[in-house]
């Protein structure tokens, strides 16, 4: 049956619903916003349920029997009132009564399963074996509201911005004076949680780790804070993941820390949830709504109740157009009290926004740039209540979207495998907003959902480029400013303590803190410190930390505008000591700066080692651990098993070797070489750092150096001989890439530098029936143990690999070889693989690794990393090594202009004497560079003076130390604040 037959059968059996719902694919608003949905009318039999006409066309056109998902939507709650529990129990006690005449019409029918039931929307997900007859009988059940498709939802994929080179904060966390909030207020969303629903997230980002919320830290599923959903809704058993990059990038917006240097997140000491319910980006309205219903009562994979409802729920998904199924779930967040942050959409075209950012209940967030500007990407109108299906009777008639926006061009964040990448699109504007929100009622707990709006809207900034009225289409009320809306609500009273061990009197971090009345949880700083704002009243503590046996402090008063201090000392469990020496296998000689931790433990136990090598963990609870050491400079060996007994002294010694070396990347734009470090050398082990074209000078001082990806076209022959003369002095290793762009590429410069090779060739791609590989054509250690006229796959003829192409010719003579042949199942077309044996140093040639190492092939990772291992030059044997420790700065915080000290130990562990240059930066950029000598096993200190000459905080670097000073605003005296100031005065 063809489309316009199905249409008239369709129009002849069923009456057709009076306004159109949008069913389609849902696009989540990442980097570029997805395509407009069309609309889609739903009919039904004469006094029938209607039935969407996509799910009508579904079962004409599946096979017969074939299985067919359908949503039964019953009548949702119209009214919510109460509280929390008032809310939930009505919406549970509703759907449980409206679907149990359901079932049991359904009960009688041996086709139909139901796969899951939803109560925050009021709904069954089924499976029925495709029947146009079956299907009309679901649509005659009574209280069935409407039928529709369990239509998918789709990711069209995260697009990355230019770089951004961060500084201590992001540039949005600046432009809403995120980190003013901490430092002035002391507000850092300790106390809040927030619920993302998305991709997933790498919860063992460095910037991540230790905050999703659990009821069991000894449990990796993490309860209460991870959840997955299959396509029906259902829980899948799962641990925590990213199944794309989108999930990991937003939630670091939301809670993101600072372990790279600059700071992330809007509110780094709130915890989150994550539900993953668009798995690789694409997955089902029952998932989405399941997702959102585990948010508002967080479960176990059992289904038992894990943890208290999130603060806040952000949501960079949504759909072009007004989808009226997305009503009542986001109402409900709402009623329950929890502040629905959602985005509006990107590039809607006339649909104008997209839901549920336009659900009236929705705070719905818009993009802006860091000049205030709108992104052109960024959604909003006037939404109208007759546009939607079936609207609440209480909404106005019209109103304006987006409700606020907020930084979302350009965004920092964390990307998986622990790595950053820069983003667009309104979903990096609403992990800002969410991150305010969560900071707000941090502040303020329990402020209400519309305390926690004016406070965001009315502390906007907003000008009439837009617009003469607010709010207008394109800000909303305006650009956020998380400052302004928390000190607007801050509660001024709460209690400020400090948990600390009874026997030796040392803090406790990572303690927990439960506060009653409300249940709030804090977890204790690194210094055994907590604070948690709250109201005046009469509170009880409850005390936990791994090691410690539990305490309660109950008849904590907390008077109005002041913080009661508290103190409390844990008793330890029986516990021994951990010790041991750290040392460099060439050596012998202790290894300062190591990290010594106890693995699979709640909280962090760990020591550094000092000059000498060596460390001590005192009172480690009895048991057995494993135990791990680390060092960014070395190689360390795999964790080890060490038992601690009580009033006992266990040993356990470490051996560190040399890293691989480091390596280059140059690529342009650097994001391409960044693939390269995150995919490829990151997860083996190797240091690696991504250089732009016109940094080849820093690149050369790499003992492998990777010429790569170049879209910029730019070729700068003084820069170019440059880096092959520093390479050939050093005898440092270069690879020469290529990729089938056309572009000049590393192996292209190469050729219209020196003319070898004497010509490269591309094509943007080859008929089907065509795989894509390397042919070996001279036995080499890059090809391991392949021999002649063996294959390296890099495109097999049955994959989604593309099969473009690149090769060169020409190639010979003073050590220059090809060695391999670039090839199809139908023959060779040229060059793929050459070395070059130089008399310093060897280069290597290969046509088709120079960009998207993660669409690699397992044989393509193998011979580039071959390929790596073969031009590294040879280490040197007993040879100096230098590693930097203990970076101090002093004082923390100055005015412009005075003098600041940085001092950091440099050991030569190495087994013969040597020189290092000790590299001190500012802000990354190169500030001083200071040779030392030292002979084997010797230590000193070097030391530099920096004097500010700006107001900002400031990033100090030696290698892979980090430390920081905060240039302070010189405080004005002497002058009054007045409305319209004369010259020379101050206005307000």
């Amino acid at each position: 049956m063809n489309l316009h037959t199905l249409l008239r059968w369709a129009m002849r059996l069923f009456r057709v619903r009076s306004t159109v719902a949008r069913l389609a694919t849902i696009a989540v608003l990442s980097g570029l916003a997805g395509t407009a949905i069309p609309p889609t009318n739903a009919a039904a039999q004469s006094g029938a349920a209607p039935i969407a006409l996509e799910l009508a066309a579904l079962v004409e056109d599946a096979d017969e029997g074939a299985p067919v998902q359908a949503l039964l939507m019953l009548p949702n709650v119209t009214e919510h009132d109460g509280g929390y529990d008032a809310v939930v129990d009505t919406l549970r006690k509703h759907a449980a009564d409206s679907q149990a005449e359901v079932m049991r019409h359904l009960e009688t029918r041996d086709d139909v399963t139901v796969l899951n039931r939803l109560w925050l929307t009021n709904m069954l997900v089924v499976e029925f074996p495709a029947d146009t007859k079956a299907l009309g009988a679901l649509a005659e059940i009574p209280g069935v509201d409407h039928l529709v498709p369990n239509f998918e939802m789709t990711l069209p994929g995260v697009t990355e911005s230019a770089d951004v080179k961060a500084q201590a904060h992001t540039w949005g966390l600046d432009k809403i004076e995120a980190a003013r909030t901490w430092q002035d207020l002391g507000v850092t969303g300790a106390g809040a949680k927030v619920a993302v629903l998305d991709t997933g997230v790498a919860a063992d980002h460095p910037d991540l780790a230790g905050k999703m919320a659990t009821t069991d830290p000894r449990d990796p599923k993490h309860p209460g804070g991870w959840a997955e959903f299959n396509a029906a809704g259902g829980r899948v058993d799962s641990l925590p993941r990213d199944s794309g990059e989108h999930g990991t990038h937003v939630t670091g917006t939301v809670v993101g820390s600072d372990t790279s240097g600059t700071a992330i997140g809007v509110a780094p000491d709130a915890e989150y949830m994550h539900g993953l319910v668009i798995p690789h980006g694409r997955g089902t309205f029952a998932q989405i709504a399941a997702g959102m219903q585990w948010a508002v009562a967080p479960t176990d994979i059992t289904g038992k109740r894990a943890g208290s409802p999130p603060d806040v729920v952000s949501m960079s998904l949504g759909a072009n157009g007004f989808l009226a199924e997305m009503i009542a779930p986001t109402q409900a967040i709402r009623a329950a009290g929890i502040v629905p942050v959602m985005a509006i959409g990107n590039n809607c075209g006339t649909a104008g926004t997209a839901s549920p950012g336009n659900v009236h209940e929705a705070i719905a967030v818009g993009a802006t740039d860091s000049s205030d500007n709108v992104a052109s990407f960024s959604c909003g109108g006037v939404v109208r209540k007759d546009q939607w299906t079936g609207p609440p009777a209480e909404w106005p008639d019209a109103w304006v979207k987006p409700n606020v926006s907020a930084p979302g061009v350009d965004v920092y964040s964390a990307s998986p495998d622990g790595g950053y990448s820069t983003n667009s699109g309104t979903s990096m504007a609403t992990p800002h907003t969410a991150g305010t929100a969560a900071l707000v009622r941090s502040a303020a707990p329990g402020l209400s959902v519309d305390a926690v709006f004016a406070a965001l809207a009315d502390t906007s900034f907003w000008d009439n480029r837009n617009s003469p009225n607010r709010p207008d289409t394109r800000f909303g009320h305006g650009r956020i400013n998380a400052y302004e809306a928390t000190a607007r609500v801050a509660v001024h009273s709460g209690i400020t303590g400090t948990i600390t061990a009874g026997a030796s009197g040392a803090p406790v971090g990572g303690a927990t803190v439960v506060v009653s009345p409300g249940n709030r949880t804090v977890t204790t700083d690194p210094d055994g410190t907590f604070r948690t704002r709250l109201e005046p009243g009469t509170y009880k503590l409850a005390v936990s930390a791994f090691g410690f046996q539990d305490a309660e402090v109950s008849g904590v008063v907390v008077a109005k505008n002041s913080f009661t201090p508290v103190a409390v000392p844990l008793q330890n469990v029986p516990s021994g000591q951990l010790a041991g020496t750290v040392v460099f296998a060439e050596s012998g000689h202790g290894v300062p700066g190591a990290t010594i931790s106890l693995l699979d433990v709640p909280r962090s136990i760990s020591a550094t080692t000092g000059a000498d090598g060596r460390y001590t963990i005192p009172l480690v609870p009895a048991g057995t651990y494993a135990v791990e050491v680390s060092h960014p400079s070395f190689t360390a060996p795999d964790p080890r098993k060490a038992t601690v007994t009580a009033g006992g002294a266990t040993t356990a010694n470490f051996t560190l070797t040399k890293r691989p070396p480091s390596v280059a990347i140059v690529s342009s734009p650097e994001s391409y070489a960044q693939e390269f470090v995150d995919d490829v050398f990151t997860p083996a082990g190797v240091p690696a750092t991504a250089y732009s074209y016109n940094e080849l000078e820093l690149a050369a001082r790499h003992p492998v150096v990777l010429i790569g990806y170049n879209s910029g076209g730019g070729y700068n022959r003084a820069q170019f001989q440059a880096m092959l003369d520093a390479t050939d002095a050093s005898g440092a290793g270069v690879l020469f890439l290529d990729h089938p762009t056309g572009s000049l590429n590393g192996l292209t410069l190469l050729s219209r530098h020196t003319g070898q090779p004497e010509g490269t060739w591309s094509t943007a791609g080859w008929i089907d029936g065509e795989d894509l590989r390397y042919e070996v054509t001279e036995k080499h250690p890059i090809f391991g143990d392949r021999k002649v006229g063996d294959h390296v796959m890099l495109a097999p003829v049955d994959s989604d690999l593309p099969k473009w192409a690149a090769w060169f010719a020409g190639y010979e003579g003073d050590g220059r070889l090809i060695i391999g042949a670039l090839g199809r199942n139908s023959g060779v077309i040229g060059g793929g693989v050459a070395i070059d044996q130089r008399a310093n140093n060897r280069h290597v040639l290969l046509s088709m690794h120079g960009a998207d190492p993660a669409a690699w092939t397992a044989d393509a990772k193998e011979l580039f990393h071959n390929a790596i291992e073969w031009v590294a030059p040879e280490p040197p044997v007993n040879a100096p090594h230098f590693t930097p420790y203990d970076l101090t700065v002093s004082p923390e915080a100055v005015k412009v202009g005075e003098p600041v000290s940085v001092t950091v130990r440099v050991k030569n562990v190495g087994s013969s004497a040597g020189t290092y240059d000790a590299e001190v930066k500012v802000g990354g950029s190169t500030f001083a560079v200071t040779p030392v000598t030292l002979a084997s096993g010797a230590s000193t200190t070097v030391s530099w003076t920096i004097t500010p000459d700006a107001v900002r905080t400031y990033l100090i670097s030696v290698e892979h130390l980090a430390n920081s000073f905060r240039v302070r605003a010189p405080v004005v005296t002497g002058a009054r604040c007045t409305t319209h100031a004369p010259p020379g005065r101050r206005a307000c």
